[in-house]
């Protein structure tokens, strides 16, 4: 058994969740250990040891054959596991989001990317046509200073975005908001899809159901994957209102489209230019948006605002 399989063993046992998973993962970190190791052990020392309750060592134990087959699954597909504390998981996460990174992500696709200057999308599903322009148009300029596209896989802006970097030649993430078996290409992506320029990502159960609370947690994993993120438009509340906030919180730059007549789809996006945003212009001799700010961002990452 391999540590990827023993943390598919540890992540599927009953009661088991992604809180006790990160408190496992720094322990064995600290003590120079691995997941293997973990599962190996004895329900005593699961419990007495490790910490975990008796129902949950015994459930760990009862987990290896599904854990193996599991393991099987995502071998077939490509599909990699990287978890806390491993030498492959990517540092950049722990910088962005601290304690609150997940313990555990299912990629699937040129994995280089997560070394790559990147910047995040957010934006309603029903954003109008003018920002699914402008999203795509911001795509492709950031694919000619080689920045890697990273957004969820929604209809709207995400779909705008990866196209956008997609058909200019460049690199994008998708990160889901379900278990990463469940993914399928979109017929939107299917025409421009190359093999070596995208990544999948997924930080829950890979046989998961797509859950609409598990939306709100995945804009966390793109504010982590991402040295700035690029608001097309948000409404007063929802998922983009969410990671607008989110990218605030985290204290990473935040670039908001600022509309002379804003369409109903971006009726929050004043609220975030006068909580602190950067406003996202266009150059109107070329009539594209104006990204040298973020670029700019791009040399320093995680500069705050205030130094702008």
């Amino acid at each position: 058994m391999g540590n990827a399989t023993a943390i598919l063993q540890l992540s599927q046992a009953r009661g088991l969740g992604a809180v006790t998973l990160d408190r496992l993962l720094s322990l064995i970190a600290k003590e120079g250990q691995a997941p293997e190791d973990v599962v190996r052990a004895s329900v005593e020392d699961l419990v007495h040891h490790y910490g975990l309750r008796s129902t949950v060592a015994e459930a760990v134990k009862t987990t290896r054959d599904d854990a193996q087959r599991l393991s099987e699954r995502l071998e077939g597909k490509n599909i990699q596991t990287f978890y806390k504390g491993s030498a492959t998981y990517p540092e950049h996460f722990n910088r962005v989001l601290g304690k609150s990174a997940p313990p555990v992500l299912f990629a699937k696709g040129n994995i280089d990317l997560l070394r790559r200057k990147a910047v995040g999308f957010c934006g309603s599903r029903k954003t109008s046509a003018k920002g699914l322009g402008v999203a795509e148009a911001c795509a492709q300029i950031l694919t000619q200073a080689d920045v890697n596209v990273v957004s969820g896989y929604a209809s709207g802006t995400d779909l705008a975005a990866h196209c956008g970097a997609l058909k200019a030649g460049g690199v994008t993430t998708l990160v889901l908001a379900e278990g990463i078996l469940n993914f399928s290409l979109k017929q939107e992506l299917a025409r421009v899809f190359d093999e070596d320029r995208y990544l999948v990502v997924s930080e829950f159960a890979p046989t998961l159901k797509w859950i609409a609370r598990n939306a709100m947690k995945r804009n966390r994993t793109i504010c982590g994957l991402s040295d700035a993120m690029i608001l097309i438009e948000s409404g007063l509340t929802g998922g983009t209102f969410a990671a607008g906030e989110t990218t605030l919180e985290l204290g990473l730059p935040l670039f908001v489209v600022e509309y002379a007549d804003p369409p109903h789809s971006a009726e929050a996006n004043q609220y975030f230019l006068e909580k602190g945003a950067l406003p996202l212009r266009r150059r109107r001799e070329e009539n594209k948006p104006n990204l040298d700010p973020v670029l700019r961002v791009l040399e320093h990452p995680l500069v705050t605002h205030d130094n702008l």
